[in-house]
């Protein structure tokens, strides 16, 4: 029995909306994508890293590209008022072919075009453009925790001349981060005048047992002593531009332990304990051969 006229568009209506919400579902079908932080808690200001990993489940080769010439990646983020930001589009390779089968993988540095300043929640979900659907597929959404933490101890300096931003004031400030495992100590490096922030990251993790040693060289450069496994110190040198240029470790030896001193031309150095090599492992000296372990006939 057929439906009268009147009621033959409303099933194609009907049918209409059951494709408009199907057809999304087959398309993320096609793909599986995997979004994953480089970890779970950051200071804010602190670099995000993305990895993105998409498999090809459509059964044949796709030619992966975005639409009129964009990204077919981009990142949508939640801020922690639950207000979304507008969605980022990074340079990804000109069209290529995405092999049935295969797994591609991306690291993104999120903070290139966002700067995640305020403690809380942020949400991180990639969108992948699926070209035989003309639409983006989404990922799982990733969280990271941002905290606050105030400084510790701060110093300004001047930017020696010759240096990206040379006469400048700027201003070194540590703090903490703890999670449940770890206590981090933090660089924060800041121009002084617009207390605009120019780099946040890790020096590694800090045992309380001593406090940390702070001094600025004759080129304004920061190195910081800390002790970051039980007798192991960190010694790390951080330039005027924020960036790490040498670290080294150190041994605590009985009760000598390291320590930043000036030497005769004002330098810093560090004197006491002995180098270490975290990269060097130390053979393990076989058990001695017991007693009753004598060699047959004796």
């Amino acid at each position: 029995m057929t439906g009268s006229p009147l009621h033959l568009p409303w099933r194609r209506v009907a049918l209409c909306l059951l494709l408009f919400v199907l057809y999304p579902a087959a398309a993320r079908a096609q793909y599986e994508i995997t979004l994953k932080l480089n970890k779970e808690n950051y200071l804010t200001y602190e670099g995000v890293e993305a990895t993105v990993s998409i498999m090809n489940r459509t059964g044949a080769d796709v030619v992966l590209g975005g639409p009129n010439n964009t990204a077919w990646l981009s990142f949508e983020i939640i801020d922690p008022q639950q207000h979304p930001v507008p969605p980022m589009r990074f340079n990804s390779e000109d069209v290529m072919v995405f092999k049935a089968g295969s797994t591609i993988t991306r690291k993104i540095a999120l903070t290139d075009q966002f700067t995640f300043s305020e403690f809380g929640n942020y949400i991180v979900i990639a969108n992948v453009y699926h070209p035989p659907s003309q639409q983006y597929i989404a990922s799982n959404r990733a969280r990271g925790t941002f905290a606050a933490s105030k400084p510790f101890w701060s110093k300004p300096f001047g930017v020696p001349l010759g240096l990206a931003g040379a006469g400048q004031i700027r201003r070194y400030e540590l703090s903490v981060l703890k999670d449940l495992d770890h206590t981090n100590l933090y660089l924060r490096l800041y121009e002084d005048k617009t207390n605009l922030n120019l780099a946040t990251f890790s020096l590694g993790s800090w045992i309380h047992v001593s406090e940390p040693q702070m001094a600025l060289d004759k080129e304004n450069r920061l190195q910081v002593l800390f002790m970051t496994q039980p007798h192991i110190y960190a010694h790390v040198i951080i330039d005027t531009q924020g960036s790490i240029v040498k670290r080294l470790y150190y041994k605590e030896v009985e009760a000598n332990r390291p320590h930043l001193v000036l030497d005769a031309t004002q330098n810093v150095i560090v004197q006491g304990g002995e180098y270490y090599d975290p990269t060097i492992v130390v053979p393990t000296r076989p058990p001695g051969r017991s007693v009753k372990d004598r060699p047959p006939g004796l």
